[in-house]
């Protein structure tokens, strides 16, 4: 019986390049291998000719040969390569980076398991996969964010209950990780456990704030103060200072002290941002407000 032409076995035409013939193969080798088919004599055969069909047209010498003298560039009559079976065990391991095909399942001829071809697994050990990571939330107070601090934190690793002892870097940012090789899931296979991510959060503080490395404070002076000018006392973490008002400061206004903000894990220090909030009296006895009347009538 002739055989059929190799491009319409694929369904390709002579002006396809590799990457088309491949494509064609793939889908078609899915569709007839005799895995997918068990005790399907016509599958088989299809498969073997879609087999020689690629084997032929994803090698540049042999379709130069196909394209020129047909079949009959493969039979000795033409000086081809000649008497050389395509019924092999190449081919489809090769498309898909495999080291030959193995014999499964009674299926004989050199043909490869079915999952075995796409790299599934079946008849091949498992390779070493690392163990998932576990990441948990991890919050902090505002000032060991900024100035670092050890802690202990108790978290169900692997089913257990465990005490972990935690260095908190100075300078940490609200959704930075710290990082425990070894502590997450256990691996796959004989391979290494994942890793523990502690997800830092950061609680809020009274009056300070971050922004990247400044910190933000806000401090409160009265009103004869702003409007006179003086001093007002600023507390900062371990820091204590008088800073200077000029006279007429309104609420709002800002002072900047270089290199007092928050130093992080580069070495990096940012500024100090003091924020002026400036009080208006309450509860005023009818002598107070007397006076503010006869101030207020000045202006």
């Amino acid at each position: 019986m002739s055989k059929r032409d190799y491009y319409s076995v694929l369904g390709v035409s002579k002006g396809d390049d590799v990457k088309d013939i491949k494509k064609a193969y793939k889908k078609l080798a899915m569709k007839y291998h005799p895995d997918k088919n068990p005790g399907d004599a016509t599958a088989e055969d299809k498969f073997k000719e879609i087999k020689e069909a690629y084997e032929i047209l994803t090698d540049t010498d042999k379709r130069r040969q196909y394209d020129q003298f047909g079949h009959s560039a493969f039979d000795g009559s033409q000086g081809g390569f000649g008497g050389r079976s395509h019924h092999g065990h190449g081919g489809f391991e090769d498309m898909f980076g495999g080291g030959g095909f193995r014999q499964q399942g009674g299926f004989g001829g050199g043909f490869g398991g079915f999952e075995d071809i796409f790299n599934q697994g079946r008849g091949r050990q498992a390779r070493p996969q690392k163990g998932q990571d576990r990441e948990f939330t991890f919050t902090v107070d505002f000032v060991d964010a900024v100035q670092g601090a050890e802690k202990v934190v108790e978290l169900p690793i692997n089913g257990e209950q465990k005490k972990i002892n935690v260095k908190i870097p100075a300078g940490i940012k609200d959704g930075e990780k710290i990082r425990f090789g070894g502590k997450g899931g256990p691996g796959v296979n004989g391979g290494p456990a994942g890793d523990l991510l502690l997800i830092i959060a950061t609680r809020s503080h009274a009056f300070l704030k971050r922004d990247e490395d400044n910190l933000i404070c806000t401090n409160h002076v009265d009103m004869i103060t702003a409007a006179l000018g003086g001093e007002t006392e600023v507390n900062v973490l371990d820091s204590r200072f008088k800073l200077k008002i000029p006279a007429g400061t309104q609420s709002g206004r800002k002072f900047k002290i270089t290199g007092k903000g928050v130093t992080n894990r580069k070495g990096v220090t940012g500024d100090l941002l003091v924020v002026i909030q400036v009080d208006t009296p309450t509860n005023l006895t009818d002598e107070q407000k007397a006076i503010l009347t006869q101030f207020q009538a000045t202006l």
